[in-house]
C-alpha cells in the first residue's frame, strides 16, 4: 500500500510505502495550535516506510507530556506540519493527517485529550473511542484500528 503528501505550498513531497499502524484524532492545545483548527489527525506509519521524494523538511524539538523529545518536521517555506517522531521511543511517525494527499481511506479509531477539545464539538463525537487525556500505551487502540480497516 502506498500512500503520497506533502506540504500546502508543494515544496515538499513524500511517500509512504506501508499500511497505517493507526489513526486518531488529538484534542490537546499543541495540536490545535499547530493546526490552527479544533484538532490534529495523526496516522502511524513505520519510520523506514517514510521517503522524502522532494524539498527539504525543517526540524524543531519540544517536549511531550511524556517529558520525552518530540521531534516535529515542516516545510521550511510554507511551515505545513509534516510529521511527529519521538526519537529513541518509537519506531513510527506520527504523520500528520491533513498533509496526505487523501486521508479519506484512513478514518481514525479514536479521539484522545477530549478534556480538552472545544465544548461545541463533543457533541459530534459519537460511538468512538475516546481518552480524556493521552493513553498510558496504544496497543489497544492499534489493534482495533487493525482489527477494522482495510
Amino acid at each position: 500500500m502506498t500512500y503520497s503528501g506533502g506540504c500546502q505550498c508543494g515544496a515538499v513531497r513524500y511517500k509512504i510505502e506501508s499500511k497505517p499502524v493507526v489513526a486518531y484524532c488529538c484534542h490537546c492545545t499543541d495540536c490545535q495550535q499547530q493546526s490552527s483548527s479544533a484538532f490534529g489527525m495523526s496516522v502511524w506509519f513505520p519510520v523506514d516506510a517514510f521517503e522524502l521524494t522532494s524539498g527539504t523538511l525543517s526540524t524543531w524539538k519540544t517536549s511531550g507530556d511524556s517529558g520525552n523529545e518530540k521531534v516535529c518536521t515542516l516545510c521550511p517555506d510554507c511551515g505545513t506540519r509534516i510529521y511527529h517522531a519521538f526519537p529513541g521511543e518509537s519506531d513510527t511517525l506520527s504523520v500528520k493527517g491533513g498533509s496526505l494527499d487523501d486521508i479519506s481511506k484512513i478514518p481514525p479509531i479514536a479521539h484522545i485529550w477530549t478534556r480538552s477539545a472545544q465544548p461545541w464539538l463533543l457533541r459530534y463525537i459519537v460511538d468512538e473511542i475516546c481518552h480524556e487525556t493521552e493513553p498510558d500505551n496504544f496497543d489497544h487502540l492499534i489493534d482495533h484500528f487493525q482489527r477494522n480497516s482495510d
